[in-house]
C-alpha cells in the first residue's frame, strides 16, 4: 500500500504559525476483543491477522470471519501564537478509518456477539491556552469537541450511529508552581458523558436475551475528576539527590461512572452493572538519585 504524509508548516507575521497535515495509514492486524458472555468485564484481547474475506468461510468446522486490512485517511489544519510566555493554539482535524470489526469495538450490547465490519469518522477541534510566568507558575486550559459516528452496513438499518469512544467535549485545566526545590501541581479533568445503550423500556426481555434500544442512544453523566500534587527535591550528598512527593487522585472524591451496561440474571431479571472510577486516592514517593 501506498502511505504519503504531507506536513507543511509555514510562520508569518512573526509570532504566527500556520500548519496543515494529511496522512494515509494501513494496518494489517486487528485486536479482537472477548467478553466472557456472563458480562463479567473480563477481556481477552488477541491481535489477529487480516485475511480480506469477502464472506465468512468454514473450514473444518471452523468458521473465519472477514478481517479486513484497516486504512485510514486523515487531515489536520491548525493556527498557532507564541509570544512573551503566551502560547495559544488551535487546531481542526477529520479521520476517516475503514475496515474496523464490531469485535475489535468491545460492544457491551446487541452487537457484542456480532461479526460485521464497517468504519468511523471522526471530526473535531482543539484549543489550547498556555501562559508562563517568570519559569515559576505555569498554567494551561485546553478544550476540545468533536463528533465520533460508526457506519456499520449490516447494523442499525444502515445509519451511522456514536462510537464506543465519543466524547462530544472535553477539557482540562492545569497549573503548577515551582519555588526552589519545591513544585506543586493541580489539573482538573472534565469530559461529557460517553454513550451507553439501555434496554427497551416496553419489551425489555426477549427470547434471545435482552432488547436493547438503538445503539448508543443513551449518555452516562459527565466525568469530573480533580487532582493535586507536591515534590520536593533535595540533596544528600555530593553525588546523591533525593525526592519526595505526594499527589491525591479525585482529591473531592467525586463518583464517575466510567461504562454501563446490563445483563440478566438467572431468574431472567435485568442487572445494570456501572464501572466506576477510583475514589479519593493518595499516592507517595521517595526517589534517590545516584
Amino acid at each position: 500500500t501506498i502511505e504519503p504524509r504531507l506536513n507543511f508548516h509555514q510562520k508569518f507575521a512573526k509570532y504566527f504559525t500556520f500548519e496543515v497535515l494529511g496522512e494515509l495509514k494501513s494496518q494489517i492486524t486487528t485486536q479482537i476483543i472477548d467478553l466472557q458472555k456472563d458480562f463479567l468485564g473480563i477481556e481477552n484481547r488477541r491481535w489477529v491477522l487480516a485475511n480480506n474475506l469477502k464472506e465468512p468461510l468454514t473450514i473444518d468446522d471452523v468458521t473465519f470471519y472477514p478481517i479486513p486490512i484497516s486504512k485510514s485517511k486523515q487531515i489536520s489544519a491548525g493556527l498557532q501564537f507564541n509570544n512573551n510566555g503566551w502560547l495559544l493554539s488551535g487546531e481542526a482535524y477529520f479521520k476517516d478509518v475503514d475496515g474496523i470489526t464490531t469485535r475489535s469495538q468491545g460492544f457491551q450490547n446487541q452487537y457484542q456477539f456480532i461479526n460485521s465490519t464497517g468504519s468511523f469518522k471522526i471530526k473535531g477541534v482543539d484549543f489550547l491556552v498556555n501562559k508562563i510566568i517568570h519559569d515559576k507558575f505555569s498554567v494551561w486550559a485546553s478544550y476540545t469537541i468533536s463528533d465520533n459516528k460508526y457506519l456499520f452496513p449490516e447494523l442499525n438499518n444502515g445509519k451511522a450511529f456514536r462510537n464506543n469512544a465519543d466524547i462530544k467535549q472535553a477539557a482540562t485545566l492545569a497549573a503548577t508552581y515551582t519555588y526552589e526545590n519545591i513544585k506543586l501541581g493541580f489539573g482538573l479533568n472534565w469530559h461529557s458523558g460517553k454513550p451507553t445503550t439501555l434496554p427497551d423500556e416496553e419489551n425489555p426481555v426477549g427470547d434471545a436475551g435482552i432488547n436493547f434500544q438503538a445503539p448508543n442512544s443513551h449518555t452516562l453523566d459527565a466525568y469530573l475528576r480533580a487532582d493535586v500534587s507536591a515534590i520536593y527535591n533535595f540533596n544528600i550528598s555530593d553525588k546523591t539527590k533525593g525526592s519526595a512527593g505526594i499527589s491525591i487522585w479525585n482529591v473531592f472524591n467525586k463518583e464517575n461512572t466510567l461504562n454501563e451496561y446490563y445483563i440478566l440474571n438467572d431468574n431472567r431479571e435485568i442487572k445494570q452493572v456501572s464501572n466506576k472510577s477510583l475514589e479519593l486516592t493518595p499516592n507517595f514517593s521517595f526517589r534517590l538519585y545516584f
